[in-house]
């Protein structure tokens, strides 16, 4: 024998028994195949699915939502922190510029005093109003920041009561 016919013979020997040993399994598959067309899913179990299908599509649409006005509450909270940090801002630019005007006005005053007394006088009418008006300006910082701090902290409160109680309804 040839070297060619024997391999020829060992791989058709070797299919043979592949095929014999699957043979059950084969024949269980094609039961399996005959079987699948005759099984039928009652109607009750297939509505049961679909109804539940349809709550849980319910349920993700509040979810959506819920975290979507969440978000944007949050947004709008940070926003509103976030004006009235630029407003501080602009409040300190504006004082700033205010303090370098009314300091430069307290040295016009000053030169146009005519004796030591006077200039004393005008001097310490200076550091009053210098003083009244960065007290001022202080407050309003201080009430702005306070008035923004509030209100963020009201809007995520709230929206964290909102986002608890639908954890519990769900």
């Amino acid at each position: 024998m040839t070297e060619k016919t024997s391999k020829a013979k060992a791989d058709k020997t070797a299919a043979d028994a592949a095929a014999t040993a699957f043979a059950p399994v084969n024949q269980i598959l094609e039961t399996l195949k005959g079987a699948q067309e005759k099984i039928q899913v009652p109607t009750a179990a297939r509505e049961f699915v679909k109804r539940n299908a349809e709550t849980a599509k319910a349920r993700v649409a509040d979810v959506e939502q819920n975290a979507i006005t969440a978000t944007a509450t949050v947004e709008k909270a940070l926003v509103a922190v976030v004006g009235a940090g630029a407003t501080l801002s602009r409040g300190v630019i504006d004082a700033t510029i205010a303090n370098v005007n009314m300091t430069i006005g307290g040295i016009q005053s000053l030169a146009d005093a005519s004796c030591p007394q006077d200039a004393a006088k005008r001097y310490v009418d200076f550091v009053k109003e210098f003083g009244q008006s960065n007290l001022v300006r202080a407050q309003d910082a201080f009430n702005t920041v306070r008035q923004a701090a509030t209100d963020s902290a009201k809007a995520i409160q709230a929206e964290v009561g909102k986002v608890a109680n639908f954890g519990k309804a769900a």
